[in-house]
């Protein structure tokens, strides 16, 4: 048995996040059934990210984030700066990894062989 699971990032904006995640993931946007736009993995391999539109600003620090992982220090340096122009913030800087956050301040965190 397979279990398939899709990731569900609550927002304010939508269209203020999703060019973040789209370049983050290198991911695919589609339409759904229910003409929500949800981005995909080209490869079929990953977990479609679906963008809930929520009332309430985020306060806290999240419980979960995802880890993407970009291959040398250099892509991952190359991918945060493409995600600052896109509104993400860069919060800390690691030996193997770096902690990124989406324009509405969900966290991701970039890993890199070193």
């Amino acid at each position: 048995m397979v279990n398939r699971f899709v990731v569900c990032i609550d927002v304010n904006d939508r269209n203020l996040v999703r060019p973040f995640w789209r370049e983050a993931l290198g991911y695919e946007e589609t339409t759904a059934e229910n003409s929500s736009i949800i981005l995909t993995d080209p490869t079929g391999k990953g977990p479609v990210v679906w963008f809930q539109p929520v009332s309430e600003k985020k306060t806290v620090k999240n419980r979960v984030h995802l880890d993407v992982s970009v291959g040398t220090a250099t892509d991952a340096q190359n991918l945060a700066a493409r995600l600052v122009e896109l509104g993400g913030t860069k919060l800390r800087e690691f030996e193997d990894f770096t902690m990124m956050a989406d324009p509405e301040g969900v966290e991701l965190r970039l890993e890199f062989e070193v």
